[in-house]
């Protein structure tokens, strides 16, 4: 995610987040297109195409609510990701502190809880990104709790059973009473159905027959735009062509990459830096140190 000032000046100019890499093939190729066009209406054709420009605003106006409809779809699934997240944190701080509060259990225990509510977090992360998750098992978890995990899926949701079965025992020699493992599991449950609205949203994107006739549309449009407009405006066609897809192009990529809000593109949830937080803050409380988690260097102002 890229976090930086918002200075309005240097909106105009800045490349980050403008997709202008991305689109400059597309929006080249339309630049000649339509001066081709536009010289072949007015200067060769002895009987130029006859699309009058007012066809062009109606087919505009149809085409933003279609755009503003996958829009709204592609950000709901961002929205409820970011809410997800943000409830994990807390959730995390919260059954931290259940069990760090507890008087009949071993401190070194408790430090072993919270190690795998750390280790939970990272792997979910790890789930939704399609990364591999081995150096995160090795950097948090002991020898016997790796072994247990390597090359396992869904290694998020054998977490959340570990960390049930460690209330349990507790329960069982007596450590806790029924009520304390009562909060205890709840929170577990709270964690893992936040897991599951996650893997909602990983595994059902918005269908894509929306994408394919969002994109197809915009691009005819775009296309045919030079027909109508050269006999009207002149040789600045080429110009407003070029912006006015400039504008329909990036706003496709912005409802392609929101839609799959926990990848690793410059507008996804900055998961690393969420999982970095909770981390810090579960370590402090349980008064643990793990080496750096490393990663990718990103690039600047971009939290991922």
């Amino acid at each position: 995610m890229i976090k930086r000032s918002i200075e309005p000046i240097k909106l105009l100019f800045i490349m980050q987040g403008s997709y202008f890499k991305r689109l400059i093939i597309p929006q080249t190729i339309m630049f000649i297109f339509s001066s081709a066009i536009y010289y072949y209406q007015t200067h060769i054709a002895e009987n130029p195409i006859p699309l009058n420009p007012s066809i062009f605003a109606l087919l505009g106006v149809s085409l933003a609510i279609f755009h503003g409809f996958c829009n709204n779809a592609a950000y709901d699934r961002f929205w409820e990701g970011r809410k997800l997240w943000g409830s994990l944190v807390w959730q995390t701080r919260n059954i931290a502190r259940q069990v760090l509060n507890l008087p009949n259990v071993e401190f070194a225990d408790k430090q072993a809880f919270i190690r795998l509510v750390m280790t939970h977090m990272h792997c979910l992360r790890h789930q939704l990104r399609d990364e591999d998750n081995q150096e995160t098992l090795k950097r948090l978890l002991d020898k016997n709790q790796q072994s247990q995990l390597f090359g396992k899926p869904f290694t998020a949701l054998l977490l959340t059973q570990k960390m049930g079965e460690m209330a349990s025992v507790w329960q069982k020699n007596n450590q806790i009473n029924d009520l304390q493992w009562q909060s205890i599991d709840n929170s577990i449950g709270q964690i893992a159905q936040i897991q599951a609205g996650c893997e909602r949203i990983y595994n059902t994107p918005v269908p894509f027959a929306y994408f394919v006739l969002l994109h197809r549309t915009v691009y005819l449009y775009c296309f045919m735009l030079p027909f109508g407009l050269g006999n009207t405006i002149g040789w600045v066609t080429p110009i407003v062509v070029a912006f006015i897809g400039y504008c329909f192009m990036a706003l496709n990529e912005i409802v392609d990459e929101i839609s799959q809000p926990f990848g690793l593109s410059e507008n996804h949830l900055p998961l690393c830096m969420m999982c970095d937080t909770i981390e810090t803050q579960l370590s402090m409380l349980s008064e643990q140190k793990f080496d750096k988690d490393i990663r990718p260097n990103t690039a600047k102002y971009v939290v991922n």
